[in-house]
């Protein structure tokens, strides 16, 4: 949601925001820099975030206020009560990651900008001798671009416990939205034995129903709102398991699993500008960032084939992660009859899980390394046509790292059946960072993409892709 700054000779800089200020819309109120009002003695550090009592309210009375937000200790409502209570009339936030989502600011004229319209802002300012601008009230744009984006506050991957599944570190995960779109990680929980953010689904800025009787949210000589604008999980969350209960109610006897792996595997990598999904900050965002990519709300209900992960996976996860049976069995509700960890039991084995995303850390170059995946052919109509098919591969991979399926072709016969291949990495030299690209099965009619990532033996991270 928009709410832009207009200067001087009506330059318009777009901001965001949501605010139902009543002032006008002709850029008539003087626009002071916060440092320009510091009080004796004050850390300018502080006058420059607005902190609590390092303005001069004599300087800020009847002003627009422009803050820097560098402290994250105290947060843009804070800055908003200061200026407010030393009489001026507006805020002005720079911060290139709040900048993503929009917060509710009442009717207080307040906007967040980022660092680069910032600098203008402050070029303007010190360029005449009476600055003046005022904030418009908010506004929905209705094709923003570029949507979606990876929002500033989502947790990002790898996992360090293990790398071997495509996982943020633990910590909120999050971002699609009805005004400004942003993706979040969303979480998919399955037996409780592991979690990772799998995909990613609308999170920010979404109109939600609220309580009905929330007096703070409510403007001056208006009902209580019923609904509200919010981001977070619990925003992202209702998308997926909405479009995991259409899957299931089409799908009736499918498990957890080939819902899940329905959901990653027709995601969507792409914005609406046909271009690659991005972060916050504008570069490319990858696996780390976004899991299999933006959930489709049509793919998954027919997905053509699907990764069946087992009980017995996740219990061999556990093993592979170094814990024996006896621990197992209390941590387990159930386990197979029959069942003992493998013999083999490394923590590099968990990348052969029957998982719709494949990972793997410390990779080896010199010794390359082998994955095993399982397919099941769940494509079906009334007819029964699509039953007898043959997928093809196509491999997407980055430069230096060499990716071979066997085979490079799937026949399938009746509904239900199984089929596997192996998956060959192998690289002639050592990767400098973690690495990611694609596997996608298609038979012409449907595409059943796998993200990979691989970690390089050093364990370093490509940072500079966020």
């Amino acid at each position: 949601m928009l709410s832009d700054l207009v200067m001087h000779l009506h330059t318009d800089m777009q901001g965001t925001g949501i605010n139902f200020a009543n002032i006008q819309n002709s850029p008539v109120y003087p626009i002071i820099y916060a440092k320009s009002a510091k009080k004796s003695g004050v850390d300018e550090n502080a006058t420059r975030n607005c902190k609590p009592n390092s303005m001069d309210q004599e300087i800020i009375k009847g002003k627009i206020v422009v803050c820097d937000n560098e402290d994250s200790l105290y947060p843009q409502r804070n800055k908003q009560d200061e200026v407010k209570k030393l009489g001026g009339i507006g805020l002005i936030l720079i911060d290139d990651e709040l900048r993503g989502v929009a917060f509710n600011f009442g009717t207080f004229p307040m906007t967040v900008i980022s660092s680069k319209d910032g600098a203008k802002v402050l070029s303007y300012i010190n360029s005449t001798k009476n600055p003046v601008a005022t904030i418009l009230p908010t506004t929905a744009p209705t094709n923003y671009k570029p949507a979606p984006t990876i929002a500033y506050f989502s947790s990002r991957g790898p996992s360090t416990i293990p790398k071997n599944i495509i996982k943020a570190n633990p910590s909120v995960l999050f971002h699609n939205t009805l005004f400004l779109p942003k993706l979040i990680l969303i979480k998919l929980y399955q037996m409780g034995c592991m979690s990772q953010p799998d995909i990613a689904a609308p999170g920010v800025n979404i109109l939600a129903a609220w309580i009905g009787n929330d007096t703070v949210q409510t403007l001056k000589g208006k009902d209580p709102p019923l609904y509200n604008v919010l981001s977070g999980t619990s925003m992202a969350c209702p998308h997926v398991s909405g479009i995991a209960a259409a899957v299931k109610s089409r799908n009736p006897t499918w498990s957890p699993s080939a819902i899940r792996s329905a959901i990653m595997t027709t995601a969507a990598q792409t914005n609406n500008m046909k271009a690659p999904i991005t972060t916050e900050k504008g570069t490319a965002a990858t696996p780390y960032d976004f899991g299999a990519g933006e959930v489709s709300t049509t793919g998954p209900l027919q997905p053509g084939l699907v990764y069946e992960t087992t009980a017995v996976d996740y219990l061999n996860f556990l093993c592979y992660h170094g814990y024996n049976i006896a621990t197992i069995k209390i941590m387990a509700n159930t386990i197979p009859d029959g069942f003992t960890c493998p013999e083999e039991s490394s923590i590099d084995l968990i990348s052969n899980i029957n998982y719709p995303s494949i990972a793997i850390s410390s990779f080896d170059e010199k010794a390359g390394r082998r994955v095993n995946r399982t397919l099941t052919n769940v494509a079906r109509n009334t007819k029964m046509e699509d039953a007898k098919t043959v997928y093809n591969i196509s491999i997407d991979a980055p430069a230096g790292l060499d990716v071979q399926v066997v085979p490079d072709k799937l026949h399938f016969s009746k509904i239900d059946e199984k089929s596997s291949y192996q998956v060959n990495f192998s690289a002639a030299n050592p990767l400098k960072e973690d690495v990611f690209g694609s596997i996608t099965w298609s038979n012409g009619k449907y595409k059943v993409r796998s993200t990979f990532a691989i970690s390089s033996k050093s364990g370093s991270v490509a940072l500079d892709k966020k």
